[in-house]
């Protein structure tokens, strides 16, 4: 919040009022004081526009509009486009430094519906596929002296056909092949799987070229036979002449060097890879809060490459940690942080869901039973959780399913707490006329007024999921 108070103004897209676009009303902010201007967009949600979606395994999905957005809500895309041609209109006016990136930018999704630009998502989708900037004859890139000829917006099979003269265009070359001149591939809902291996590849498209096993090649000997025939993902059928199965990973018939890996230069696997700060080799630091007062498993404590802002010249007065030289007896346990199934992330979507408001109200503690008769505390007692960088009141849950850990001889006990609350939706925030008020309040402030600043070396995710505290019954020193 504090950091947020040094901007000049802040563009907030969101479905519901939270806690990033209201900053300057929250606790400890006096508005008086704050000459960030915030400018608060509502948009669409999910099932209000239609577009495709992404996971982890490579799957996109094209996802449908139900309804319309309510009141003046608008899909990110048009929200994207009314500022993309308003700020080309005001460069066509004034100029500036190169103009030319934004009075010269292809966009041709939107048209005009009136008040706004419409985005059209189906013909994004075809630009990230790729397509031919003009009439081009190109050779075949699995068949030597094949060619195929293709017109001017004609759309690129796969990336191998992509061209380095600059005769095609591709939004991201992976997704080059979801969409073709018959169809939109992600909307497939296809349900056969004659693999038998739960491949489903007739539903919608996995990156790339629809292949749902990465490095399938692997799978095979180099004459194309599975190494475990009961489950193969991938076949040589010398009769055809053809592979069968999973998109083949690589190009070409077996028994030809084919390399497995073919995304490395020299086609095989490796045990590390380049590039890593910490590297080359995985190794196993401790948090830099945690309860040991050395690592069990080499002389290194910590990760000596992580980005510590507090000795950076950077930092902000909640660049503290405990127990860094030593452990620190003021928190003596671990807290770990997760997500209840009621919520999503933040919980700004949720919180405002009566019915999930309901079910899961407010800030916990999960907490061990040997802990809680420790600190002589039961279930649906008011506690409060703190670390080296503040507090917060939860309600305790004794349970079970957290057992205290015995490390090097030593009992340490561990907490856990969700990360989906905030006092956008308390009853405790000061509601002035005009402003939406839950139907369901809930309790309880951000988790990550305990989380520690400290991320990994390489990406900076942050150590969220072990930092230490200390949990009292409230009204208890």
């Amino acid at each position: 919040r504090q950091a947020m108070t040094k901007l000049d103004w802040m563009v907030n897209v969101n479905l519901f009022d939270n806690e990033t676009g209201s900053f300057w009303c929250g606790p400890g902010m006096d508005p008086k004081k704050i000459k960030t201007e915030v400018f608060m967009l509502p948009c669409a949600a999910s099932i209000e526009k239609e577009g495709s979606i992404a996971n982890s395994g490579r799957l996109i999905q094209w996802r449908y509009k139900a309804v319309d957005a309510p009141g003046e809500a608008l899909p990110d895309g048009d929200i994207m486009s009314e500022i993309f041609f308003k700020v080309k209109e005001l460069y066509e006016k004034e100029g500036g430094p190169h103009k030319e990136a934004i009075t010269k930018l292809t966009w041709p999704y939107g048209k005009t519906l009136g008040k706004h630009f419409h985005y059209e998502p189906r013909m994004v989708a075809r630009e990230i596929n790729g397509f031919f900037l003009e009439d081009k004859k190109v050779e075949n890139p699995t068949k030597k002296d094949e060619f195929k000829e293709f017109k001017k917006g004609d759309l690129v099979p796969t990336f191998a056909w992509l061209q380095d003269d600059g005769s095609t265009s591709s939004g991201c070359w992976v997704y080059s092949g979801s969409v073709t001149e018959k169809a939109n591939l992600t909307m497939r809902r296809g349900q056969a799987d004659p693999t038998g291996l739960g491949l489903y590849s007739e539903w919608c498209w996995s990156w790339p070229v629809n292949r749902r096993i990465i490095y399938n090649g692997a799978s095979v000997d180099p004459n194309g036979k599975p190494w475990d025939p009961s489950r193969a993902v991938i076949k040589w059928d010398e009769a055809e002449k053809k592979w069968k199965g999973d998109v083949p990973d690589g190009a070409g018939d077996p028994g030809k060097g084919r390399p497995p890996f073919i995304m490395k230069s020299d086609g095989v696997a490796s045990l590390y890879g380049p590039g890593l700060a910490d590297g080359p080799f995985p190794e196993h630091y401790e948090p830099l809060e945690c309860p040991v007062e050395k690592n069990l498993m080499s002389d290194q404590k910590n990760n000596p490459a992580i980005k510590r802002f507090d000795k950076s010249g950077i930092g902000s007065d909640l660049d503290v940690y405990s127990g860094v030289t030593g452990c620190d007896p003021r928190f003596p346990f671990i807290c770990a942080t997760y997500r209840v199934s009621e919520h999503w992330q933040t919980g700004v979507l949720t919180r405002w869901c009566p019915w999930l408001a309901e079910m899961q109200p407010g800030m916990f503690v999960e907490m061990s039973e040997e802990l809680a008769k420790d600190k002589s505390i039961k279930s649906g007692d008011k506690c409060i959780v703190k670390s080296a960088r503040g507090e917060v009141e939860c309600t305790a849950i004794v349970t079970p399913r957290f057992k205290p850990f015995n490390i090097d001889g030593n009992i340490i006990h561990e907490v856990g707490i969700p990360w989906h609350f905030g006092w956008i939706t308390s009853k405790k925030r000061l509601y002035k006329r005009g402003d939406k008020v839950p139907q369901v309040f809930t309790h309880g402030d951000a988790a990550n007024l305990l989380t520690s600043t400290i991320g990994d070396a390489n990406t900076m995710i942050p150590e969220s999921k072990a930092f230490m505290v200390n949990v009292v019954k409230k009204g208890v020193n």
